[in-house]
Protein backbone atom coordinates (compact mmCIF):
# COMPACT_ATOMS: atom_id res chain seq x y z
CA UNK A 1 0.00 0.00 0.00
CA UNK A 2 2.84 2.19 0.66
CA UNK A 3 4.50 1.15 -2.69
CA UNK A 4 1.20 2.40 -4.05
CA UNK A 5 0.68 5.31 -2.91
CA UNK A 6 4.48 6.87 -3.53
CA UNK A 7 4.17 5.61 -7.00
CA UNK A 8 1.28 7.83 -7.68
CA UNK A 9 2.52 10.87 -5.91
CA UNK A 10 5.57 10.33 -8.23
CA UNK A 11 3.79 10.12 -11.21
CA UNK A 12 1.50 13.09 -10.53
CA UNK A 13 4.35 15.03 -9.98
CA UNK A 14 5.94 13.92 -12.86
CA UNK A 15 2.94 14.95 -14.65
CA UNK A 16 3.00 17.94 -13.55
CA UNK A 17 6.03 18.57 -14.37
CA UNK A 18 5.92 17.34 -18.21
CA UNK A 19 3.04 19.75 -18.45
CA UNK A 20 5.04 22.68 -17.47
CA UNK A 21 7.51 21.74 -19.90
CA UNK A 22 4.61 21.76 -22.44
CA UNK A 23 4.35 18.34 -22.68
CA UNK A 24 0.19 17.68 -24.00
CA UNK A 25 0.11 14.03 -23.67
CA UNK A 26 1.27 14.35 -20.20
CA UNK A 27 -1.72 17.03 -19.88
CA UNK A 28 -4.46 15.04 -21.57
CA UNK A 29 -3.68 11.97 -18.69
CA UNK A 30 -4.03 14.37 -15.81
CA UNK A 31 -7.55 15.52 -17.24
CA UNK A 32 -8.40 12.17 -17.69
CA UNK A 33 -6.80 10.93 -14.62
CA UNK A 34 -9.44 13.58 -12.82
CA UNK A 35 -12.37 14.34 -14.78
CA UNK A 36 -14.69 12.35 -12.77
CA UNK A 37 -13.82 13.76 -9.93
CA UNK A 38 -13.90 17.03 -10.56
CA UNK A 39 -17.59 16.63 -12.32
CA UNK A 40 -18.70 14.53 -9.42
CA UNK A 41 -18.78 17.77 -7.57
CA UNK A 42 -21.12 19.97 -9.68
CA UNK A 43 -23.23 16.51 -10.18
CA UNK A 44 -23.63 16.20 -6.45
CA UNK A 45 -25.01 20.04 -6.32
CA UNK A 46 -27.50 18.51 -8.70
CA UNK A 47 -26.53 20.89 -11.62
CA UNK A 48 -27.45 20.39 -15.35
CA UNK A 49 -25.37 17.89 -17.43
CA UNK A 50 -24.34 21.16 -19.17
CA UNK A 51 -23.55 23.21 -15.85
CA UNK A 52 -21.31 19.89 -15.22
CA UNK A 53 -19.51 20.23 -18.59
CA UNK A 54 -18.61 24.24 -18.21
CA UNK A 55 -17.65 23.57 -14.53
CA UNK A 56 -15.03 21.19 -15.64
CA UNK A 57 -14.14 23.45 -18.82
CA UNK A 58 -13.57 25.95 -16.06
CA UNK A 59 -11.05 23.99 -13.67
CA UNK A 60 -8.93 22.74 -16.02
CA UNK A 61 -8.27 25.91 -17.33
CA UNK A 62 -8.20 26.96 -13.91
CA UNK A 63 -5.49 24.27 -13.71
CA UNK A 64 -3.39 24.93 -16.35
CA UNK A 65 -2.87 28.53 -15.22
CA UNK A 66 -2.02 27.35 -11.70
CA UNK A 67 0.22 24.52 -12.63
CA UNK A 68 3.03 26.59 -11.93
CA UNK A 69 1.77 27.73 -8.26
CA UNK A 70 1.31 23.63 -7.24
CA UNK A 71 3.71 22.85 -4.55
CA UNK A 72 2.86 19.31 -3.88
CA UNK A 73 0.55 17.00 -6.39
CA UNK A 74 -0.03 15.01 -4.25
CA UNK A 75 -2.67 17.23 -3.04
CA UNK A 76 -3.88 18.10 -6.22
CA UNK A 77 -7.29 15.78 -6.05
CA UNK A 78 -8.13 17.69 -2.97
CA UNK A 79 -7.38 21.29 -4.41
CA UNK A 80 -9.57 20.28 -7.67
CA UNK A 81 -12.40 19.15 -5.46
CA UNK A 82 -12.35 22.71 -3.28
CA UNK A 83 -11.69 24.29 -6.65
CA UNK A 84 -14.51 22.90 -8.11
CA UNK A 85 -17.36 23.25 -5.27
CA UNK A 86 -16.71 27.31 -5.42
CA UNK A 87 -17.47 27.47 -9.41
CA UNK A 88 -20.10 24.83 -8.71
CA UNK A 89 -21.37 27.79 -6.15
CA UNK A 90 -20.82 30.49 -8.45
CA UNK A 91 -23.11 28.90 -10.87
CA UNK A 92 -26.08 28.38 -8.28
CA UNK A 93 -25.46 31.98 -7.46
CA UNK A 94 -25.77 32.96 -10.88
CA UNK A 95 -28.98 30.91 -11.36
CA UNK A 96 -30.52 32.15 -8.19
CA UNK A 97 -29.40 35.55 -8.86
CA UNK A 98 -30.97 35.14 -12.50
CA UNK A 99 -34.60 33.49 -11.22
CA UNK A 100 -34.46 36.76 -8.66
CA UNK A 101 -34.82 39.57 -11.68
CA UNK A 102 -36.84 37.39 -13.67
CA UNK A 103 -39.13 37.55 -10.83
CA UNK A 104 -39.13 40.68 -10.20
CA UNK A 105 -39.49 41.40 -14.06
CA UNK A 106 -42.72 39.23 -13.78
CA UNK A 107 -43.86 40.78 -11.17
CA UNK A 108 -43.85 44.30 -13.08
CA UNK A 109 -45.54 42.60 -16.55
CA UNK A 110 -48.55 41.02 -13.93
CA UNK A 111 -48.98 44.06 -11.72
CA UNK A 112 -49.52 46.54 -15.00
CA UNK A 113 -52.31 43.83 -15.90
CA UNK A 114 -53.99 43.91 -12.68
CA UNK A 115 -54.44 44.98 -9.49
CA UNK A 116 -55.87 42.29 -7.44
CA UNK A 117 -53.92 39.89 -8.44
CA UNK A 118 -49.78 41.05 -8.30
CA UNK A 119 -48.65 38.01 -10.08
CA UNK A 120 -51.05 36.01 -12.14
CA UNK A 121 -49.90 32.98 -13.37
CA UNK A 122 -49.20 32.29 -16.94
CA UNK A 123 -47.70 35.95 -18.46
CA UNK A 124 -45.40 36.36 -20.92
CA UNK A 125 -42.50 38.99 -19.92
CA UNK A 126 -42.42 41.78 -22.59
CA UNK A 127 -40.38 41.68 -25.48
CA UNK A 128 -39.01 45.18 -24.27
CA UNK A 129 -37.31 44.02 -21.15
CA UNK A 130 -33.89 42.91 -20.86
CA UNK A 131 -32.37 39.68 -21.46
CA UNK A 132 -30.93 38.09 -18.36
CA UNK A 133 -27.54 37.58 -20.23
CA UNK A 134 -27.82 41.68 -20.21
CA UNK A 135 -28.71 42.60 -17.03
CA UNK A 136 -25.85 40.03 -15.69
CA UNK A 137 -22.92 41.85 -17.53
CA UNK A 138 -20.73 43.79 -15.18
CA UNK A 139 -21.27 44.45 -11.94
CA UNK A 140 -24.09 47.18 -11.72
CA UNK A 141 -26.22 43.86 -11.12
CA UNK A 142 -25.26 42.52 -8.54
CA UNK A 143 -24.74 45.75 -6.68
CA UNK A 144 -28.45 47.13 -6.93
CA UNK A 145 -30.00 43.87 -5.69
CA UNK A 146 -27.44 44.00 -3.11
CA UNK A 147 -28.65 47.44 -2.23
CA UNK A 148 -31.98 46.96 -2.77
CA UNK A 149 -32.42 44.11 -0.27
CA UNK A 150 -30.15 46.03 2.36
CA UNK A 151 -33.63 48.60 2.23
CA UNK A 152 -36.21 46.02 2.12
CA UNK A 153 -38.05 45.35 5.42
CA UNK A 154 -36.40 42.54 7.56
CA UNK A 155 -39.75 39.96 6.81
CA UNK A 156 -39.10 40.70 2.97
CA UNK A 157 -36.05 39.86 2.95
CA UNK A 158 -35.66 36.93 4.42
CA UNK A 159 -38.27 35.57 2.45
CA UNK A 160 -36.71 36.47 -0.60
CA UNK A 161 -33.60 35.00 0.68
CA UNK A 162 -35.43 31.82 1.25
CA UNK A 163 -37.02 31.61 -2.29
CA UNK A 164 -33.88 32.57 -4.34
CA UNK A 165 -30.75 32.90 -2.87
CA UNK A 166 -30.77 30.35 0.02
CA UNK A 167 -28.51 27.37 -1.41
CA UNK A 168 -30.17 24.67 0.45
CA UNK A 169 -33.52 25.69 -1.63
CA UNK A 170 -35.88 24.83 1.41
CA UNK A 171 -39.53 24.05 0.47
CA UNK A 172 -42.67 26.04 0.94
CA UNK A 173 -43.38 23.88 3.99
CA UNK A 174 -40.33 24.80 4.97
CA UNK A 175 -40.32 28.07 4.92
CA UNK A 176 -43.71 28.16 6.15
CA UNK A 177 -42.15 26.93 9.48
CA UNK A 178 -39.42 28.99 9.61
CA UNK A 179 -41.18 32.10 9.36
CA UNK A 180 -44.41 30.89 11.22
CA UNK A 181 -46.36 31.81 7.91
CA UNK A 182 -49.51 30.27 6.64
CA UNK A 183 -48.40 28.29 3.72
CA UNK A 184 -50.86 29.52 1.37
CA UNK A 185 -49.89 33.16 2.05
CA UNK A 186 -46.39 32.44 0.88
CA UNK A 187 -47.51 33.62 -3.04
CA UNK A 188 -48.67 36.61 -2.53
CA UNK A 189 -46.15 37.85 0.17
CA UNK A 190 -43.38 36.70 -2.28
CA UNK A 191 -45.23 39.01 -5.20
CA UNK A 192 -45.41 41.82 -2.46
CA UNK A 193 -42.20 41.65 -1.64
CA UNK A 194 -40.79 41.44 -4.96
CA UNK A 195 -42.91 45.13 -6.17
CA UNK A 196 -41.64 46.70 -2.84
CA UNK A 197 -38.20 45.71 -4.50
CA UNK A 198 -38.58 46.45 -7.52
CA UNK A 199 -39.82 50.21 -6.15
CA UNK A 200 -36.52 50.50 -3.93
CA UNK A 201 -34.44 49.50 -6.89
CA UNK A 202 -36.05 52.92 -8.95
CA UNK A 203 -36.06 54.91 -6.01
CA UNK A 204 -31.96 53.81 -5.70
CA UNK A 205 -32.04 55.16 -9.67
CA UNK A 206 -31.46 51.36 -10.93
CA UNK A 207 -34.29 51.92 -12.89
CA UNK A 208 -32.35 51.18 -15.82
CA UNK A 209 -32.64 47.50 -15.28
CA UNK A 210 -36.36 47.35 -16.23
CA UNK A 211 -36.69 49.32 -19.44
Amino acid sequence: MDLSEETLQKTNTQLVERCLNGDDDAWQELVERYANLVHSVPVRYGLTAMEVDDVGQEIFLILAQSLHQIEDPERLPSWLVTTARRATWRVIQKRDREQLIDSIHTDEVDTLSTDSSPLASGQILGASLPTIEELLDGWSYQEAIGQGLKHLEERCRTLIHFLFLDRDEPSYEEISSRLRMPLGSIGPTRNRCLHKLRLILERLGFSGFFK
